[in-house]
């Protein structure tokens, strides 16, 4: 080869890893202003994982409290064992997110302070308080009419424990703008969900069953409508919360 030509082939070679070196620099600080720093996205992703585990123990709680309708005696133990499980695993997920190596990690690298970080410790507790009340609930015992409609309002508030957490995860993707054309929708969706989640929790506690039954005297002093309203309480702090979730700047 002449030395033209390897001088031609050699500066082609540099141009080559010049650009590469470039489009790298580039698409690197592009990443970091659509996803911000990295502690802030280590963060949002954690929340996204912490809703994941309450949507696992929502629909553990929903199994366990099909099996009280007894409407299928064959399968309801299989069917509680499940859901129980479901709410174990669910838990271990939260717990895991907030004890875990990823989140000792970021303490021990200065971030105990941060906006987000105080966020999600503070929307850890709130999420592991509720969970703790599903997973003390019990299907068992007569289900004579009042019971019955405490049942079925239990199983609206977890369902909108469930709604908010899964529109959180449709906000948090959208806000990392990985996807322009769909992020806009995916926000919005995301958004309704929290705040039809925050609309069925005050329906259920407002609403005509619950006036209805204060009103015949099922009131705090009954047992199970004080723990559906201490349920209730605790599941609005859990959608406040959500609904207020700070993004990765």
């Amino acid at each position: 080869m002449s030395y033209s030509v390897r001088a031609v082939f050699s500066l082609v070679v540099l141009m080559l890893a010049l650009s590469f070196g470039y489009c790298r620099h580039v698409y690197a600080d592009e990443m970091k202003h659509a996803h911000g720093d990295r502690t802030a996205m280590e963060l949002s992703h954690m929340n996204t994982i912490m809703n994941h585990g309450l949507w696992m123990v929502t629909e553990g709680f929903d199994m366990v409290m099909l099996t009280a309708l007894k409407m299928a005696p064959s399968v309801d133990q299989t069917i509680a064992e499940h859901g129980r499980q479901m709410i174990q695993s669910g838990k271990e997920v939260i717990e895991h997110v907030m004890s875990g190596p990823q989140m000792k990690e970021l303490h021990k690298t200065g971030h105990a302070d941060d906006r987000l970080m105080q966020y999600t410790h503070e929307l850890g507790e709130a999420v592991i308080k509720v969970t703790s009340m599903l997973e003390k609930m019990s299907a068992e015992g007569a289900m004579d009419s009042e019971t019955m409609t405490m049942h079925h309002m239990h199983l609206m508030i977890n369902h909108a424990l469930s709604m908010a957490a899964q529109g959180s995860n449709m906000a948090i993707l959208g806000q990392m703008s990985m996807s322009m054309p769909v992020d806009k929708l995916s926000v919005g969706e995301g958004q309704m969900m929290m705040t039809e989640a925050r609309w069925l929790l005050k329906k259920i506690l407002e609403g005509a069953a619950m006036k209805e039954m204060h009103k015949e005297g099922v009131t705090m002093d009954n047992a199970m409508m004080s723990e559906t309203h201490k349920l209730a309480d605790a599941a609005a702090k859990v959608i406040d919360l959500i609904e207020k979730m700070p993004f990765a700047d």
